[in-house]
Formats: structure tokens, C-alpha cells, sequence
């Protein structure tokens, strides 16, 4: 008997094959996946039952069950579909590639701020997925990295992402909880700038009398130049150790 994640696998990577022959199907794995996507997108992850998503197909939750086995197959399912929207991260220099793959991830949790509460290190990866991190490593193996280093470099740079991301995720799930933006929020907290005092706070209160908070600079441009800056430093480093550029075999 075949376990929930051999399913998840045979799903991801074995997908059926559509018919070619004879009307269209009403209904398909791959129209399940979509819709799911769009009432995350809408409502929220938290908001998706197998029977949401029916409903918006004008289906009952039961027909679904013939193409997606259950709810955690069908998030598995439309994370790698997300991924399937970003582009492979094209050879060149490594700063630039690496710069694209990390634009390609905030592209991708600003318009669909949901996955940063799947992109779990337990969420079974997909194909899609999986070819886009092969294309990240693949421009970093030609700086003579050992193979660790390659993957510590990768993440250093999902991971920023990941963590600004989560940032705004926050927000876009806590305006639609309370129906008030971030900046309605804070102006409904006027006495908290009471307690900013000098001699309490005295950076603070400098920093935000001299406008440091009302116009801070890009929290994802100026973060990923720095991370970038950074890799720059070791990846050229004259002291790091020679190691042959990893090839596939």
C-alpha cells in the first residue's frame, strides 16, 4: 500500500496524461490546482477546504477526490504550480543570476503571499520547483565552490528572500483578518510617540525625528544588494581555498 507521500511524489512527478482524444474533460487535475490557487490568492491559504474549491468549479467536493487524493496532495500540488510561473535562472555572471533568482521568488510571494506558509522544509518538492533551484546552482558551480558551498550560497540568498517575504505576508494576512491597512494601524496608535523621548530612546527619537521611519529605503532592494555584497566578499576572498568548478557527471 502505497503511504500519503509516495501519493504526494507519484502526483508531483508522474502527473496524468490528458486525453487526446474525445471532448475535454470538465474536470482535471490541472483545473483543480488552478482554482485552488485562486481562492488562496483570494481568501487566503487558511480559507481552502476541498469544498471551497469545488464550489468554485460548480462541483462537489467528492468529484474532486477523482483527480487530487486530499488537501495536503493538493497544496503539494499548487506550490509546484506556482513555482511552474517563475523562469529558470539564466547562465551569466553569478551576481546577475543570482540577482534574477531572487527577484523570480519576490515576484512570485507578492503575488502569492500564501506560499511563504507552505514553503515548509518538510512540503514535498516538485519539479518545478526542484529545475528552478538546479538553475541557481548551475551558475554558482562555475566559481569553484565546493559543492557545500554551492548550496550554502543558494540559500543564503532563498533565504533572504524567504524572511522579507514573510514580512509582507504578515501584513497581507493581517489587513484581510481586520480590514485596516498598516498605515491605518499605526496612525490609531498616536500615545505610543508620547513615550519616544530622548532620554528614554535616544536613537530612536532621533531617527524619527530626522525622517528615518516616514522614508526607509526598500527593506528588499537594499537587503539583497547587502546579501549579494556580502557573497561577493567570500566568493572572491584570495584566503578561501582553491576548489575545482563542479561539473555534472
Amino acid at each position: 500500500m502505497k503511504s500519503d507521500r509516495d501519493r504526494s511524489v507519484r502526483l508531483l512527478w508522474e502527473p496524468p496524461a490528458e486525453a487526446t482524444r474525445g471532448p475535454k474533460a470538465a474536470l482535471s487535475q490541472a483545473r483543480v490546482v488552478e482554482a485552488a490557487i485562486k481562492v488562496a490568492d483570494a481568501e487566503g491559504v487558511d480559507a481552502l477546504t476541498m469544498r471551497r474549491v469545488a464550489e468554485t468549479l460548480g462541483n462537489t467536493a467528492m468529484s474532486l477526490y477523482r483527480h487530487v487524493p486530499g488537501k495536503s496532495e493538493l497544496l503539494d500540488l499548487m506550490v509546484d504550480a506556482v513555482w511552474s510561473e517563475t523562469a529558470h535562472t539564466p547562465k551569466g555572471p553569478w551576481r546577475e543570476g543570482l540577482e534574477f533568482f531572487a527577484r523570480q521568488m519576490w515576484a512570485m510571494y507578492r503575488a502569492h503571499p500564501w506560499m511563504l506558509q507552505l514553503t515548509t522544509s518538510r512540503r514535498m518538492p516538485g519539479p518545478h520547483a526542484m529545475t528552478r533551484q538546479d538553475a541557481a546552482y548551475a551558475v554558482v558551480s562555475e566559481l569553484g565552490l565546493a559543492s557545500e558551498e554551492i548550496v550554502a550560497v543558494v540559500t543564503a540568498v532563498a533565504h533572504f528572500v524567504d524572511g522579507v517575504g514573510r514580512t509582507m505576508a504578515d501584513r497581507v494576512q493581517a489587513e484581510r483578518e481586520t480590514g485596516v491597512s498598516e498605515e491605518d494601524w499605526w496612525n490609531g496608535r498616536e500615545t505610543l510617540w508620547e513615550h519616544f523621548t530622548p532620554d528614554r530612546l535616544p536613537m530612536m527619537t532621533h531617527i524619527w525625528n530626522t525622517g528615518g521611519f516616514e522614508q526607509p529605503l526598500d527593506e528588499f532592494e537594499f537587503g539583497l544588494a547587502r546579501v549579494l555584497d556580502g557573497l561577493a566578499v567570500f566568493i572572491e576572498s584570495p584566503e578561501r581555498p582553491a576548489v575545482r568548478p563542479s561539473t555534472c557527471l
